[in-house]
């Protein structure tokens, strides 16, 4: 277990650099949790028990899926078996940090069905990092056979891509992601598709998608309404307050707890990249009756109007901004589609 402290902090160090590169601060170990927001097929981190005609049992939870085993990913070749959501091989070199390395991402869980029977299936993303730059993202499936989890199919989905979401529906597993384009370095993906699998013999089968790929513009954020969970990495904010975002026709819109705010956006290149107009924000005055509501609206608004760029990641949304030269990132979960 000692050996798994290192391991735990290198590899969440891994998960999180996609969207906290722009972090200048220390990272704190207490403050790695999972938050997510369950919603559609998407699981919460309870228990889920589901019963058959049979009487099967499932037990899709978090933490039984973080020590499950699992197979399939290149170049490792066998099983691992996480322990609380990570798996280390030895390292390349004795005595060295350097080593392969499986992490299971959280915040992303499906259970539906995917074959015919109807039985419910489990799909999760792990992340493999073999030692160097690359972040190979596989997906997962996990169903029950004889009273017994198991890892029935696993594919490989890509190298450094951003979740936007994953779904089941129609026995489909429908994969969002925002993934390098034909001219893009792997460090800065910008194009949005979709993939979908459908679960064949034990085999994951991708079929076409006829959602075109768009490129990474502010325009993919309409419809969709965002609630702050995070100020920066490791600064939650708390559960009494109530600070939202939506993107309407240009503009960043939403609330500061009693108070409505409307900011002017323009899209800018490399996609993802943007540049808020501070000098067009509008606020409204109103006096809340929490008394900490003017400091949380004094430095969501300094924030916000310093944010040069968004992304998504694993399912949330990501908003880097830079304040008295120190940068950080907003972290946003969805709370529902607009009609």
């Amino acid at each position: 277990m000692k050996r798994f402290i290192p391991v735990f902090m290198s590899l969440f160090a891994i998960y999180s650099s996609t969207i906290m590169a722009a972090e200048m601060t220390t990272l704190d170990s207490h403050v790695i949790e999972s938050q997510q927001k369950p919603s559609s097929s998407l699981m919460s981190h309870a228990t889920v028990l589901k019963s058959s005609s049979n009487g099967q049992s499932y037990d899709y939870s978090l933490p039984v899926l973080q020590q499950a085993y699992y197979h399939g990913i290149d170049s490792i070749g066998g099983t691992v078996h996480l322990q609380q959501g990570l798996w280390a091989g030895e390292p390349y070199q004795p005595g060295g940090n350097v080593m392969p390395q499986v992490m299971l991402l959280n915040d992303l869980i499906a259970v539906g069905p995917l074959t015919s029977n109807n039985a419910p299936m489990a799909v999760v993303l792990l992340n493999y990092s073999p030692g160097g730059s690359g972040q190979y993202l596989y997906i997962a499936v996990m169903a029950y056979q004889h009273n017994k989890l198991v890892n029935i199919a696993t594919h490989y989905v890509g190298d450094r891509v951003r979740i936007k979401g994953l779904v089941i529906k129609n026995h489909q597993i429908i994969v969002d992601v925002i993934q390098a384009g034909k001219h893009d370095p792997a460090c800065c993906p910008g194009d949005v598709a979709r993939h979908i699998w459908i679960l064949e013999q034990h085999k994951l089968v991708e079929i076409p998608s006829h959602q075109p790929i768009v490129r990474l513009t502010p325009a993919i954020l309409a419809n969709t309404k965002w609630q702050l969970e995070s100020w920066r990495y490791g600064d939650p904010v708390t559960n009494s307050s109530k600070i939202t975002l939506r993107y309407i026709n240009g503009h960043f819109v939403g609330m500061v707890d009693c108070n409505n705010y409307t900011i002017t956006i323009k899209p800018l290149l490399p996609p993802g990249s943007i540049k808020v107009l501070g000098q067009h924000a509008a606020v409204t005055t109103r006096t809340c009756n929490d008394p900490l509501a003017p400091h949380r609206q004094k430095r969501y608004l300094e924030q916000l109007t310093n944010v040069t760029q968004f992304t998504y990641f694993a399912g949330k949304l990501a908003l880097t901004y830079q304040v008295n030269h120190h940068s950080g990132m907003m972290i946003f979960s969805m709370l529902k589609k607009q009609p």
